[in-house]
């Protein structure tokens, strides 16, 4: 090639970053020093055989610190922020495992800003963001399906409004919802979304036995629901879906990363410190590559979480890849990175008193909440040879 061609050839422009600012790592690390205060190992064990399953004085610190409604409008009581911040935050609340329905909460407050009237996202959003009213979003249907084109919950019109049946199970905190987001497929319109108060005549909330006592679900049977005409979402139900998913599949995502580093973290303070043979386990080689090959899934699933967060803000088309990918990689770590550390622990991670047994535990139900590995990279193969 002539020299004098060499200047003319313009490479794309990569960005250094992200995104991040100096603020971004100021919120992240008042976030850490909050939840280490907050929910600490003992309060994970006591919350673990609550009722409730959540301390309500911390889940209104949460909404009292913005991050409830931290990437709704201001103009409904939100904090207006990018999704990077969600991220950051939401691999903090990973780290520590917090029990709260924030998770609900934040897939309920998209779907209402994506698909209500000015007047719902009024009447409910600010209520949702101070953490007067927990929501969630019923995703699943009885089958286990959650895709958008799935779903088969009915609605029925009637003079006065609909009538609902459906049977939802995994609603996400769905015990403490006072408000439940629930897509059914209606006659005359396709797919809706509705919003229905709880407790409600027909509506029944049945807490479900789960693996993961840090995260609570349930089953929300509908059976002849009556909600008025006010209670359907105007917008495009299958568009708000998808953007609620990905929002979800992303900040999923980074709780497993947040989860993945912090037992990386313990199983190498254990390596550290155990003894055997006269010599920390930390110097075998059996010990230390599985530790390595922790930190490199954490940092490669990291990636791609911090990919997704800024495909929501800057490239909202690309987010659906993005958070696939993010949610496929995130849980494989996971559910390896728990694995290795039991192991590593020896006798003592098979027992109650180590604290590995709560991310196990975790990772079991987030890796196949909203789609595990396998599922998402199914999607990918089928987008990718759809366009080809």
């Amino acid at each position: 090639m002539p020299a004098d061609t060499d200047a003319a050839i313009e490479l794309p422009r990569i960005a250094a970053d992200f995104g991040f600012t100096e603020e971004h790592a100021l919120a992240r690390e008042a976030a850490r020093r909050f939840l280490g205060e907050r929910c600490p190992p003992s309060e994970l064990r006591r919350l673990a055989s609550d009722p409730l399953g959540y301390d309500p004085a911390v889940f209104k610190a949460l909404a009292e610190l913005g991050w409830i409604g931290l990437v709704s409008p201001a103009e409904y009581g939100g904090v207006g922020l990018d999704h990077l911040q969600l991220a950051l935050l939401s691999e903090e609340l990973g780290r520590c495992l917090l029990p709260s329905p924030m998770f609900g909460c934040l897939l309920a407050l998209r779907a209402l800003e994506l698909a209500g009237t000015k007047e719902q996202r009024q009447t409910w959003c600010p209520a949702i963001i101070a953490g007067e009213k927990p929501a969630s979003v019923a995703l699943y249907e009885g089958s286990g399906a959650f895709e958008p084109e799935l779903i088969a919950g009915r609605a029925e019109k009637v003079e006065n409004g609909y009538v609902l049946r459906a049977v939802k199970p995994h609603v996400v905190s769905g015990a403490a919802a006072e408000l439940v987001i629930v897509p059914a497929r209606t006659a005359d319109r396709g797919l809706c979304l509705f919003a229905v108060e709880l407790p409600s005549g027909g509506a029944r909330m049945d807490p479900e036995t789960t693996v993961d006592p840090t995260r609570r679900s349930a089953k929300l049977t509908l059976d002849g629901v009556s909600v008025s005409a006010a209670c359907r979402l105007e917008g495009d139900a299958e568009t708000a879906l998808g953007a609620v998913q990905r929002l979800g599949r992303t900040a999923l995502a980074a709780e497993m990363v947040g989860g993945s580093e912090a037992v990386l973290e313990m199983t190498r303070l254990y390596a550290c410190e155990r003894q055997q043979f006269g010599r920390a386990i930390g110097a075998f080689q059996a010990v230390k590559h599985p530790i390595v090959d922790m930190m490199v899934g954490v940092e490669l699933a990291r990636s791609l979480v911090l990919g997704a967060a800024a495909a929501l803000d800057q490239d909202p088309e690309r987010a659906e890849l993005e958070s696939r990918m993010a949610k496929s990689l995130a849980g494989d770590v996971y559910a390896s990175a728990t694995r290795k550390a039991v192991q590593l622990h020896g006798g003592f991670g098979f027992t109650w008193d180590c604290d590995v047994h709560f991310y196990f535990k975790r990772a079991l139900v987030s890796r196949g909440l909203l789609g595990d590995g396998a599922h998402h990279r199914r999607r990918i193969a089928n987008q990718l040879f759809e366009s080809a």
